[in-house]
């Protein structure tokens, strides 16, 4: 009779089991070992729970990993644990919080700035505007996250920020140009943004400023350079006959050319030009660049007969646009910039840009006497402090008059009743002065 083979156990097995029921002997919970590491095993809010120490089985790290297995039993036992806080990077971490009722908080070393942009776009982006959204979208995919994706919060300092910033200096544009001050600080919003809402998401009060001590480049401002009268009358002379309505009625309305060319038909009425939408990239918006750029200009005697002449030369074009290509297609500023270049070339003046057409517009209604308030109000200004900054000092270019009414009132012959009302006027004020003294005390 034949007997079967048994293989006995391995003594080591037996060791092993020995020595687990001597460290969790009385207590509750177990350490165990897997594949030469050892876990714990312990229940908590109903349910059973496994998880790695990390640490290779060893008599030693039995020893340790069991005494930090009687901290959290008794930490449950007393309802002090928090599984988040033993535990912060187990895949468990969210269930548990659940369960207990608790926010995760993540730290600045455990979210990269790649993975929190994931997230922060599809919460906001639904209350963003399309422009913002391809704004965002271009500014972040071109330069924020090819150097910051993979960047953890916690590395976010000072000096960081100004790699970054010298980075931006050194990159090249599509144009083969560097990039201007301009659209370096306009990379800077979102990435201060997106870093500031991820700071108060998360409560991260104590993590430094990354954007201090961080100078930005200052945009350089764009020579103004209106026309004069007589200089325009020249210019408009070389533009086609077919684009000549769109730019005379630039200059009389002083609209900026992404509201120009976005403007409608159904925009006119009988008293008023509604100016409700921009395009910008051929796309449409009707968020415009303020909220006073929404606005209203009068129809006045000179823009309805520009507008007849317009709608005379489009008459059989079926669109909703006001101006309108040679191909009876709504017109584009990339489109007009080519006939304003070439106008430019054959008039031989000094080289504007189009965009000129609407500081034209500003010096020429000033230099009239138009108040600064209706210059405002119809170029789509929060207030006239933009006006006097930018316009009022090409008026005297325009009317070669500047000083001349101060200047001819002084250079007129003395007389005793001129000089005594100079002097009243100085005692009236408090200080006696006479007329060559000090004048410095009158107020308004």
């Amino acid at each position: 009779m034949q007997h079967a083979n048994v293989i006995p156990l391995s003594r080591y097995r037996d060791k092993e089991k020995r020595e687990r029921q001597r460290v969790n002997k009385g207590k509750n919970g177990s350490v165990y070992a897997r594949n030469g590491k050892l876990w714990i095993d312990f229940r908590y809010l109903g349910e059973r729970v496994r998880e790695p120490s990390g640490l290779t089985d060893t008599l030693e790290n039995k020893a340790r990993v069991r005494k930090q297995l009687n901290l959290i039993t008794a930490e449950i036992a007393n309802g002090l644990f928090v599984f988040g806080d033993r535990f912060p990077h187990s895949t468990k971490i969210h269930h548990f919080a659940e369960l207990e009722g608790k926010t995760i908080t993540k730290k600045p070393d455990e979210v990269t700035f790649g993975e929190y942009v994931k997230q922060w776009r599809q919460a906001m982006e639904p209350g963003m505007t399309t422009g913002q959204k391809r704004d965002y979208q271009g500014l972040l995919n071109c330069y924020i996250l090819p150097f910051f994706a993979d960047r953890y919060f916690s590395e976010f300092t000072s000096v960081l920020t100004k790699k970054f910033l010298a980075s931006l200096k050194s990159t090249i544009s599509r144009l083969g140009k560097p990039l201007s001050a301009k659209t370096i600080r306009n990379i800077m919003i979102p990435l201060r943004v997106i870093t500031k809402d991820a700071c108060d998401e998360f409560g991260w009060v104590h993590l430094p400023d990354p954007f201090s001590r961080v100078k930005l480049p200052k945009p350089t401002k764009c020579r103004v350079r209106p026309f004069n009268f007589q200089e325009w009358e020249l210019f408009i002379e070389h533009i086609p006959e077919w684009y000549r309505p769109y730019f005379n009625f630039a200059v009389q309305t002083g609209l900026r050319p992404s509201e120009q060319v976005a403007l409608k038909w159904q925009a006119i009425d009988e008293e008023f030009i509604h100016i409700e939408l921009s395009r910008v990239r051929q796309e449409e918006k009707e968020g415009l660049k303020t909220y006073e750029s929404n606005r209203m200009i009068m129809l006045r005697p000179t823009l309805r007969k520009i507008l007849a002449q317009q709608k005379g030369m489009t008459k059989g074009i079926k669109s909703p646009y006001v101006f309108l290509n040679m191909h009876g297609i709504r017109i584009t500023q990339e489109n007009l910039r080519s006939v304003w270049e070439l106008a430019m070339k054959k008039s031989d003046l000094a080289h504007r840009r189009m965009y000129e057409t609407r500081h034209t517009f500003a010096s020429w209604a000033l230099a009239l006497g138009e108040t600064p308030e209706w210059v405002a109000r119809t170029l789509g200004h929060v207030d006239t402090s933009m006006v006097y900054r930018t316009y009022g000092r090409y008026i005297p270019n325009l009317t070669r008059k500047d000083g001349s009414a101060f200047e001819g009132r002084f250079s007129e012959p003395k007389n005793t009743e001129s000089n005594q009302t100079l002097v009243t006027i100085s005692h009236n004020y408090g200080h006696n002065c006479t007329y060559g003294g000090c004048l410095s005390g009158l107020t308004t």
